[in-house]
């Protein structure tokens, strides 16, 4: 049947672990409420990784319908710039496009395509709009490679009061990395939950933005390189796919290089975590 396809159901409900720790058997194991519900993602971006991986969430939106999930994903897409003739090179949009706002033209394309009723936000994300707009967030996914986006969402996720996920990517020309975190207010201290990105590299954050445009093609394809966002959407799909497919995955992170055609993972253990940062400490409780 449709119900015994979706394995989240089998595995969470068949397995003997603890709702506080999160953890067993070296694999981070996802919350059985992501199976009674639509799942709520946040995409923060929707520019070279953003516009990349909204069409592998439909897919993955399809396939836990298929499987018998009760609302598949339910998502909202962030982004305030328009299409620029250079981003239809890198980036998933036509020459039609061009002058459009990213997140609406990608949302408007995937829902009359597919029948969704998935959300636009043409503006800038903030911890501030986002806990507005919806209610509850099950995913933040951040597409956006600056420190001024990172703080925003990390601001969110400091705030809320149910498990998050912040899944962040970035990336330069030949590389990038995928970090994946969970965080509650309750969940802060617990030291098995995965840390977030700011926990395992704290001066993420530190400094200012270089926010020089490219405003050729060249410029476009030499500072981000042609496949590297696309690489990037497909890992935060596998870990979703793999995640809420399975109900446990076994890994909270990834580092791709394209130029050596190495990955290196970060396996969903606290000894991994603490080898990159010994002093990890959680985030303060929001005020």
């Amino acid at each position: 049947t449709h119900q015994a396809g979706f394995l989240i159901v089998v595995v969470l409900h068949n397995t003997t672990v603890s709702r506080v720790t999160m953890q067993t058997n070296n694999s981070h194991i996802i919350s059985d409420r992501l199976c009674q519900e639509a799942i709520k993602i946040h995409v923060v971006g929707c520019g070279g990784t953003g516009s990349q991986l909204l069409p592998r969430l439909v897919q993955l939106h399809k396939g836990l319908v298929a499987l018998g999930h009760p609302g598949g994903l339910d998502v909202v897409v962030w982004d305030d710039d328009e299409v620029s003739e250079s981003n239809t090179y890198r980036q998933n949009f036509f020459t039609c496009d061009i002058g459009h706002n990213k997140a609406v033209v990608m949302v408007n394309r995937l829902n009359v395509a597919y029948g969704l009723d998935w959300r636009a936000m043409p503006e800038r994300f903030t911890g501030d709009e986002a806990s507005n707009y919806r209610s509850r967030s099950h995913f933040v996914i951040g597409c956006v490679d600056t420190k001024a986006s990172r703080r925003e969402i990390d601001r969110f996720i400091r705030a809320q009061t149910q498990p998050t996920y912040w899944i962040d990517s970035g990336n330069s020309a030949d590389t990038a990395q995928i970090i994946v975190g969970l965080y509650s207010q309750r969940l802060a201290s617990d030291p098995t939950r995965p840390p977030l990105l700011t926990e395992l590299y704290p001066d993420v954050l530190a400094g200012a933005d270089d926010n020089t445009p490219s405003c050729s093609a060249r410029e476009s394809l030499t500072s981000q390189g042609i496949a590297t966002n696309t690489m990037a959407a497909t890992w935060i799909f596998s870990w979703l796919a793999t995640a809420l497919r399975h109900g446990k995955i076994d890994w909270t992170g990834v580092f791709l290089n394209l130029a050596s055609g190495r990955a290196s993972s970060i396996p969903a253990t606290p000894k991994a975590w603490d080898a990159i940062n010994p002093n990890r400490i959680p985030l303060p409780e929001a005020a």
